[in-house]
Order: structure tokens, then sequence, then C-alpha cells
């Protein structure tokens, strides 16, 4: 069996190198010998092919010590050799193959390509292999897939996108070299699934692609399981141990119905479902996808010009105070009505929003409507009411956001009082920047609240550093609170903690009256969920609440 996996490996070889002539040697028992050699390499030196035959025999035409000698040089640099009156360019690579050393030759005629460099080096060696990982690259992949040959062996092929979780984070902890060697490593583990059946491609960054022939999907069930247990034992990297994990999406063909786009298509599909539900595992693509997650290119390229058309809204949404059962604050949010697409949810177009850098130009759009809304409802003689906009990462950390602020505040004549910004704990990662940007906004009277609190890792550590005014108790504590008896410590905790030290408590997706009861007795200064009110377009709540 490994014999025949060689076998197929060493003619991949020839394969992905068409236009030159190849020649595979393995050094045994104190000699060269020809393991492989494509037609053009018989053609070049004129010679009859045996595996295993004399390398000197092969190379009879030229001298053998010149080419002995490039081998033991050991480098990729280009040589020359003459055959008659023709002068050949030569690149020498080495391969390691379950714990085989093979030297490939591969030989261009400089009579067709007079001009040979280093960027020929790349062209002849190393145009289909990955330098990082030593797998096969994308142009690997598109040429395997061209070669019929390929498809011969099974009924069914699947498509295995497969990604590295939170891979940035190592990038940005470790620095560049040695998050590479951690790739390589990855790479390394990945190698071992290689087969007769089965080939690994880096597709991009952190991406890889499996290419599995199968009869049987249980055959997929098994290589899909054998991506994710290749990589539970940590990696060590300065004697430091790091665990990764994967997610994969997989994709599915008949042979006959292969095509690489459609299936790294939904591949990539598969993956987005998995990486927004839970990561570590694999998903298969499913019809059913497509209204989960629609092309998110063209999703992106409608929200470049939803601001234009007019297609977001801002609804929302009534807080309640529970020491005056009063309505005296709101939560604005944001809606989008597509032309295409019909209403989007906020968590499908707002990842969307928050990778292509949208996210920063339809966050300053929400701010200042609600500014504008301020200055209406006070025109029409309303009470005031304080409303909470949320404001992106990206946002915050714009060096402008404290001005565009402070100008939108002076333009729509609101006091500071009434406008709220709501800010995540990935807002605050940076102390020193995060401590400068919060103290200037609260000199201009505004209120900053912590949205999703208790949900992070450093949730107490900035309730003493940051200079904030409200939390909000993310609804995943709220919802079994009136079972959970953790549930309902770590909320009352967290309002008791919050009254310590002068702040206010809202309390997210209060949905039963039995919740509220108990908020209500812990002291709980303001709650908001659909017991009370869903979010609600501007219409409804001037003409429920202002009225």
């Amino acid at each position: 069996m490994m014999k025949q996996n060689m076998s197929n490996l060493l003619e991949r070889i020839i394969q992905l190198n068409p236009f030159d002539a190849i020649v595979v040697l393995q050094y045994t028992e104190q000699q060269y010998v020809v393991q492989c050699a494509n037609c053009k390499a018989v053609h070049l030196f004129n010679c009859s092919f045996n595996e295993g035959m004399d390398a000197e025999q092969f190379f009879h035409q030229i001298n053998w010590p010149e080419v002995k000698q490039f081998i033991l040089q050991n480098d990729q640099e280009i040589k020359r050799i003459r055959i008659d009156d023709a002068e050949i360019a030569v690149v020498l690579q080495t391969i390691i193959e379950q714990d085989e050393e093979y030297i490939v030759v591969i030989m261009r005629s400089l009579v067709a390509s007079p001009i040979i460099d280093e960027q020929s080096l790349h062209i002849m060696g190393s145009a289909y292999y990955d330098e990082l990982t030593e797998l096969y690259n994308r142009r690997a992949l598109n040429k395997q897939w061209t070669d019929e040959d390929n498809f011969k062996k099974t009924s069914n092929i699947a498509l295995l996108l497969v990604d590295l979780d939170r891979f940035k984070k190592f990038n940005e902890s470790l620095g560049k070299q040695r998050s590479d060697q951690l790739l390589f490593e990855v790479s390394e583990r990945f190698k071992g699934l290689r087969s007769e059946y089965c080939e690994v491609f880096r597709h991009n960054g952190d991406e890889f692609v499996i290419i599995f022939h199968y009869e049987e999907l249980d055959e997929v069930e098994t290589i899909a399981y054998n991506i994710l247990q290749s990589l539970q034992e940590p990696f060590i990297v300065d004697n430091q141990e790091y665990f990764i994990t994967a997610s994969v999406g997989i994709s599915l063909a008949t042979i006959e119905e292969r095509d690489l786009d459609i299936l790294l298509h939904q591949a990539d599909q598969a993956l987005f479902y998995m990486k927004n539900n839970g990561r570590g595992h694999y998903c298969y693509y499913s019809e059913e996808l497509n209204h989960y997650f629609p092309n998110e290119a063209l999703m992106e390229a409608h929200l470049h010009r939803a601001i234009e058309l007019n297609e977001f809204t801002i609804y929302f949404q009534p807080q309640v105070n529970l020491e005056t059962n009063k309505i005296d604050s709101f939560e604005a949010l944001i809606r989008w009505k597509n032309r295409k697409f019909g209403m989007v949810s906020p968590a499908q177009f707002i990842p969307i929003a928050e990778s292509s850098g949208l996210i920063i130009s339809i966050g300053e759009w929400v701010l200042e409507r609600v500014c504008r809304y301020q200055k209406e409802w006070r025109e029409c003689g309303f009470k005031p009411v304080r409303i909470a906009v949320n404001i992106s990462p990206k946002q915050f950390k714009q060096k402008d956001f404290v001005n565009r602020v402070a100008a939108l505040l002076t333009e729509y004549n609101i006091e500071p009082r009434y406008l709220e910004l709501e800010i995540t704990e990935s807002s605050m990662s940076d102390l020193y920047e995060t401590t400068s940007i919060l103290r200037r906004l609260k000199e201009l009277g505004v209120y900053v609240s912590v949205d999703d609190f208790g949900t992070g890792y450093s949730s107490l550590s900035y309730l003493k550093e940051y200079p904030i005014d409200i939390i909000k108790i993310d609804q995943s504590f709220i919802t079994d609170i009136e079972k959970d008896q953790k549930n309902k410590a770590i909320v009352e905790t967290i309002i008791l903690l919050a009254q310590n030290l002068g702040l206010e408590v809202i309390a997210e997706g209060v949905e039963e009256t039995a919740q509220e009861q108990f908020l209500r007795e812990s002291n709980c200064q303001k709650v908001q969920g659909y017991l009370y009110n869903r979010p609600l377009p501007a219409e409804q709540i001037v003409e429920q609440y202002f009225h």
C-alpha cells in the first residue's frame, strides 16, 4: 500500500510540471536510482526507462558526476548543463515522504527559454507548492482538478474547507515568525491525512482544502473526524503549549457533476455557518444554508448603497424604570429592508458590515439619525428621553469619534445627558486608548454603558479602570433566571456590585413577569424586553409613548 501511495505521489509531481522534463531519483544501496521519468525526460536523454535503473546509465549523454555534485550541494540554484549543442537549465528539489528521501530533477531547454532567472526557478520548481507549509497550493488544486485521471478512483468527491479557529490571535500574540512555525506544524499533521484518495492543499492564509474521493458517506465522516482529531494534541512553540481547533465546511458531488467553484462556494457557506454556531466541528452544505447565508459578496454590494437608497430605519426598544414604572429611555436599533433580500436580520448583515469596514459609516448614520429624532421630538414638545446608541469597536476607535459626537450634539442642540453610547468589551482592549476616549466623552456629558455585561473575561477589571455609567446585564443570564440558581446569584451579584460602584443597571431580554419580579426584588433599576414591547419604528414610539 505504501509503494502504491508513493507511486501516486510521484506521478502527481510529474503531472504538476507538464512542460518540463522530470526525473525522480532515490539514493539506495550506495547509488542513485531512477524511480520515475516522464516522456519528455526519456526523449531528452534518448534512453529507455526502467524503474530502479542506475541514474548514471539514464543520464549517459551528460556528465553524471556534474549532476551528482548538484545533488550534494543541496540548494535550489538554477544550474546549466549541455546535451550536444543544447543548453539545459536544471533545478533540484528534495521531497521526503514517509521517511523516504527523493530528489526531483526538473529540466528545461534554454533553446525555447533563452532567458531564465530567479522567477523561472519558481515557475520550474515551486509553482505548485506552498513555500511555508510545503503543501500543494491553489494553483496545484486547479491543475489537478482539470486532470481527468485524478477522478477515476471513486464515484463521489468531497471538498472539505478547513479554517483554523481564531488563528489571528496567534499572529497578534506570537508574531509572524512564530505563527508561521505554528502553521507549518499544523500542516505537518494534515499531511498525515494524505492517501491515494485524499490530498491536502493550502488554500489561503490559515485555510486548507482537502479533496477526498469516496464511495460511502461514512468515509467522509471519518476524514472530517480525523481532521479535528489531528489537532487535539498541543503544539509546542518556544517550550510553550498552544491549542488549536478548526472548523470544517463540507460540500459533496458526484465525479460527473463536480465543479470546483461551486463546491468551494458551498463549503464556504457551510464553514461560515459552523463558525457562527460553535466552531470546532464540521458542517455539511445543504440548500437550507442559502436562506441562512445569501451570497455574501452580493449582500455586501447592496450594503454599500443601503444609506444612499434609504433602506435603513431606526427602531426603538423601550426601557422601563422599575422604580417609577415609567419609560424614560430607549435603545436605538438599526433595521435593513433591502430591495432584493427583504428584511435582513442584524445578525446577518452586521458581521458583514464589520468585516468590510462599512460599520463605520453605518454607525455614523445611526448616531446622526438618533440626534435628528431627538431634535424633532423636542420641537414637537415631547418629554425628553435618553436614547442609547450601539457603537461598534471600529467606530469607537476612530480618531475623530469624540469630535464627531460633540459636533452632532452642537448641530442638533441636544443636552448630552440624553445621549447614551453603548460600547462592548472588545472596544476596551487597550487600557490607555479606551480611558482617553471615555474621559473625553464624559467631559462632553454623555452617558456611557457597557453592553452584554458578564459575558467577557475582564468585566470586573474594566468596572475598576474605566469611567462608565451603566452596565447592561446580558439576556443569557435573564432567560432561565427563575429556575437557574447560578444565574440568580450572578445577577444579584452584578446588581449589588453596580450599586456599590454608583452605576445604573439595565437587564436585557426580560420576557416573563417572574423575571421582572425577581429583578424588582433585587433592586435592578431598569429592564427591557418583549414583556414590555418589541423594538418599534419611530412613528409607533411617538404614538404609544409621547401622546
